[in-house]
């Protein structure tokens, strides 16, 4: 980063005041790389840190009236990202809170509604999640989860005790839900989950 003294920062500060969008240029040239850098330490997305780095400078941008020229912008700055970047990490964990909350309705609405309507990405996803799993625990939670059979009936099919059945769905709904908060999009299951919790 380059250093720049007092000085300069106040004229560059002055002029951002004043509406120059080259001040505001500068200001991006000079602190955008550092501020990402730190940022990234806490998010480990790029794209996140991107999207916030823009709403930093814009925020800048707009209230660059009320910058004072006494205060050390660099401290403005990252205290702006501070907050972003908090505010982005409790949106994902209220998001990995509801992924969670919700996962039950998206696997049971599959077998309650039709297939189309079913949202692809949803699916996929689901069915990727259960693809993973070893494969008598898929058939246990397949015979359970997807085709209403009791654990009685499962363990009959299978020839497996109700307990060994009992034991596979528990591990298969953490195998599931661990997958499902690995993937980097809730945003459709939750919106799925939403629009059918009270099928």
């Amino acid at each position: 980063m380059k250093v720049i003294n007092h000085t300069e920062e106040v004229s560059i500060l002055s002029r951002l005041k004043d509406g120059d969008e080259l001040a505001l240029q500068e200001l991006i040239l000079l602190y955008k790389r550092p501020l990402a850098l730190s940022m990234l330490r806490l998010l480990k997305s790029k794209e996140d840190v991107e999207e916030l780095l823009q709403e930093l400078f814009l925020r800048v941008w707009n209230n660059r009236e009320r910058i004072d020229l006494n205060y050390q912008i660099k401290s403005f700055l990252y205290k702006i990202a501070e907050n972003l970047v908090y505010d982005q990490l409790r949106k994902i964990a209220r998001e990995k809170r509801l992924a969670v909350n919700y996962f039950s309705y998206i696997v049971e609405a599959y077998s309650h509604i039709e297939e189309q309507l079913f949202d692809k990405e949803v699916r996929d996803i689901l069915f990727t999640a259960i693809a993973n799993l070893p494969e008598q625990r898929r058939k246990v939670f397949e015979l359970c989860r997807m085709q209403g059979k009791s654990y009685e009936e499962a363990s009959q099919l299978l020839s497996i005790s109700v307990a060994t059945v009992n034991s596979h769905i528990t591990n298969a709904n953490a195998s599931i839900k661990k997958y499902f908060l690995q993937h980097p999009d809730f945003g459709a299951l939750i919106v799925f989950a939403v629009i059918f919790a009270n099928l």
